[in-house]
């Protein structure tokens, strides 16, 4: 009878730790009145703990009234905070956004049409001063500078997606693409707000876009990019701190139904990529980890599947906590934030 009671206790105990294993933290963030149109976020965590989601909304994609808008969660808050519009470039549309600090500045790279389609994205970016509190705790004070244009204003097409690897306080490399005849992504080296180096075009067939780069531990940077079509993700390898990259490579473990991704290089050192794993749709979104940098993605995990829901265009970030957050929409409808910790992507459980 006492053997009887321990297994039923043992049994009990175990479904226990499976359902918590399903049970990771998601929440809805708030959508602008009026908007129905909310996609791409772009996800950055402030010293204080402060999350930072910046996205595009408006009443569809590329229309004349698409925004940037923001919306960030303070440490003593329990809800994000109503968004705001960052950047609305009139009659343009404005999109892709970029948001990551620098020193003590917040950044945002975005792109605005300057016609009805991505061949016609012109590059700016704006910064703020980092985290000046207003007088309630809970609300944060920006202060957006006007913003720049990256390259000349005849040059169109260029577009960010990831975040950069940051090399000081003052320097940084951006990973960007071009949507002008035909898909090719590229790398910039900017000094304080300036480009001083661009790598050539990475050319592929099919074409490429959107790359995320990490660096490795033998001073390489490791890239994937999304294909220009369903099928496979592309890979190419800098040996010389991004100022040239090798002929990319199809990762045919790696499948991509041209969507959106996020890459990431954890405090442990090993590297997670967020992203569909399916070749044709967005129904499901997942996370897979690497311990060799980038070489292979064994342990994989699905945080969200649904028939006929399309989750997409990621963004991760890691605290100083260790906990992984990750934003993404949802039917380009909504925005959706998930945290979990690194030994949770083990778990296979929804």
């Amino acid at each position: 009878m006492r053997y009887k009671k321990r297994l039923v206790f043992l049994l009990v105990f175990l479904v226990i730790q499976v359902k918590l294993g399903e049970c990771l933290e998601r929440e809805t963030l708030p959508i602008p009145t009026g908007r129905v149109f909310n996609h791409a976020p772009s996800l950055l965590k402030l010293e204080d703990g402060t999350l930072l989601a910046a996205w595009s909304s408006g009443s569809k994609e590329k229309h004349r009234d698409t925004a940037i808008v923001l919306s960030f969660k303070t440490p003593s808050s329990r809800q994000w905070s109503r968004p705001q519009i960052l950047i609305d470039t009139p009659n343009k549309a404005d999109g892709n956004p970029v948001v990551f600090s620098l020193g003590d500045e917040i950044y945002c790279f975005y792109s605005s049409l300057w016609g009805t389609g991505w061949s016609t994205a012109q590059l700016f970016y704006t910064k703020s001063a980092l985290n000046r509190h207003a007088e309630q705790e809970e609300e944060l004070n920006f202060s957006w500078e006007q913003p720049k244009r990256v390259f000349p204003f005849y040059r169109m097409g260029d577009l960010a997606r990831a975040k950069p690897i940051v090399l000081d306080d003052k320097t940084f490399l951006l990973s960007l693409y071009k949507e002008f005849s035909g898909y090719y992504s590229y790398v910039c080296k900017f000094e304080q707000g300036k480009v001083v180096r661009q790598s050539p075009l990475i050319r592929s067939k099919p074409g490429n876009l959107q790359p995320a780069i990490v660096s490795s531990s033998d001073g390489k940077f490791f890239m994937l990019m999304r294909p220009e079509d369903k099928g496979y993700f592309w890979q190419s390898i800098s040996k010389d701190k991004g100022e040239t990259w090798n002929k990319p490579e199809q990762r045919k473990d790696l499948l991509n139904p041209a969507s959106g991704f996020d890459l990431l290089k954890l405090a442990s050192g090993n590297v997670i990529l967020v992203f569909n794993g399916d070749s044709k749709t967005r129904t499901n979104l997942t996370i897979a980890l690497s311990k060799d940098e980038g070489k292979s993605f064994p342990v994989r995990r699905v945080l969200e599947e649904e028939k006929n829901v399309d989750f997409a265009y990621p963004s991760v970030m890691q605290d100083s906590t260790g906990k992984i957050h990750i934003v993404y929409s949802v039917d380009k409808e909504e925005i959706r934030h998930i945290a979990l910790d690194e030994y949770e992507i083990y778990d296979t459980g929804r």
